[in-house]
């Protein structure tokens, strides 16, 4: 059995899902996910992750050093505590069919070893790095759009942003040439632009100038003009000999988005829905 479960864990209540490892950048990791799980009213689980029993008793006892300290500074936030065996790629379906996890949240420079998890996953991950002020709002969610399907996947966190934290999303659309690419990739923008409507979500177009393939990169390189404090995208679809060879796109962006939070989205799964 890979997770085990102990007393302070509760399975009912869905969950922002911090990847605890001990080092210095966890405190940034943590700072997050507790602005998330407030923002969005679930539970924060702090969860670690053992591979030898020899490093078992020391990896629980600061875990639940940490959920103490946290509780003491944050006493109305619902927090636990969780021991996963083996690897978080394992563990993905457990922790959203058994554990009700709804985000896992962790440091930018997780992305090297995490992508095989995510490629599992039907729930978010959010990589943040610092924790500058500006950067823990989520108030202006820059959302590149993209002519592929897999590009409106982004639009459930959108909402969840829009709905529970009154953020305005930005949404950016790719310039195209071509006359299919740019009928499919409207499409996607009438969609976006008809779902946070119905739910009420303030919104905005700003047209990019980069095609499908480098909006993504556009968005990013751009933030700081749009005042964005978090970007939501959605992964590969496929994997090709190429992304093998150079790296995923979605790993390049991670890797050089700074302080920005990056959201990533997996389009190949069905994505798990937050109760409200």
């Amino acid at each position: 059995m890979f997770a085990e479960e102990f007393h302070f864990m509760t399975h009912s209540e869905q969950k922002i899902i911090v990847i605890c490892d001990f080092s210095e950048r966890m405190k940034e990791v943590i700072i997050h996910g507790a602005r998330m799980a407030d923002m969005l009213k679930k539970e924060l689980c702090l969860t670690a992750i053992w591979k030898d029993k020899s490093q078992k008793s020391e990896i629980q006892d600061k875990i639940v050093q940490t959920t103490r300290n946290l509780k003491s500074n944050l006493p109305d936030l619902p927090i636990s505590w969780l021991l996963l065996q083996k690897s978080l790629r394992d563990n993905m379906q457990k922790l959203v069919d058994e554990y009700n996890g709804v985000l896992v949240v962790l440091h930018q420079t997780d992305i090297h070893w995490v992508l095989k998890a995510f490629q599992q996953s039907s729930i978010a991950f959010l990589f943040v790095n610092g924790e500058l002020p500006r950067f823990l709002s989520y108030k202006n969610v820059l959302v590149p759009v993209d002519y592929r399907k897999a590009s409106k996947e982004t639009s459930l966190w959108a909402s969840y942003l829009g709905r529970f934290n009154r953020s305005q999303v930005q949404l950016i659309y790719a310039h195209e040439t071509n006359n299919e690419d740019a009928g499919r990739l409207m499409k996607n923008l009438e969609f976006f632009k008809k779902f946070l409507s119905s739910l009420n979500v303030r919104h905005q177009q700003i047209a990019g100038k980069a095609s499908s393939w480098g909006i993504c990169n556009e968005t990013l390189d751009r933030a700081e003009e749009w005042m964005g404090d978090l970007m939501i995208f959605s992964g590969s679809s496929s994997i090709t000999l190429l992304d093998l060879m150079i790296g995923l796109p979605e790993k390049r962006i991670v890797k050089k988005a700074g302080h920005l939070p990056i959201l990533l989205i997996n389009p190949r799964k069905d994505i798990c829905m937050m109760c409200d």
